[in-house]
């Protein structure tokens, strides 16, 4: 199998888990609304789940939104550029990008062993399952980005352009 078909089932799984955690947010947000003014008690543990779920869902997604072309980006100047400098600037953006989500990951996983010990109020599970959020995210964007550039398709200057820069 190829980079480009690795990439594109990574991105429709994460599409489906995504709208499982969507899906978990919204359940819990509605029980706890309807604990709140129908049974006078709100249970605690509604908000840490669509918490850490909305933490989870924002890094996963940013994986898919990267491979999509539909993160904000700022494209006058790489237009105004022939093709080979425009190659070699989105050269740099992507090693850029790679940087940037290696930082993420390797900064989560040395929040999510820092607080591996603590435990949340509501649930009382480890610290570690949000911040673990950080490394996923971080691993999936260098992931994807890896993976479309060996399957030949670099990531989109925005959403609707050509990928074929």
């Amino acid at each position: 199998m190829n980079a480009r078909r690795w990439a594109e089932r990574i991105e429709h799984g994460l599409d489906a888990f995504n709208a499982g955690l969507l899906l978990l947010i919204v359940i819990s947000l509605a029980w706890q609304v309807f604990g709140r003014y129908v049974l006078s008690h709100s249970p605690s543990w509604c908000e840490e789940v669509a918490r850490f779920a909305m933490i989870w869902l924002t890094l996963l997604a940013g994986a898919v939104a990267l491979r999509r072309g539909q993160h904000i980006a700022v494209t006058s100047l790489l237009a105004a550029l022939p093709g080979r400098l425009q190659q070699a600037l989105m050269l740099v953006r992507d090693l850029c990008i790679l940087a940037a989500a290696a930082l993420i990951a390797w900064t989560g996983f040395a929040f999510a062993r820092m607080n591996a010990g603590q435990e949340s109020p509501a649930m009382e599970i480890s610290m570690a399952v949000p911040y673990a959020a950080l490394v996923a995210g971080g691993v999936l964007m260098a992931l994807q980005l890896a993976l479309s550039r060996l399957g030949g398709t670099p990531i989109p200057l925005s959403e609707g352009e050509d990928a074929s820069v």
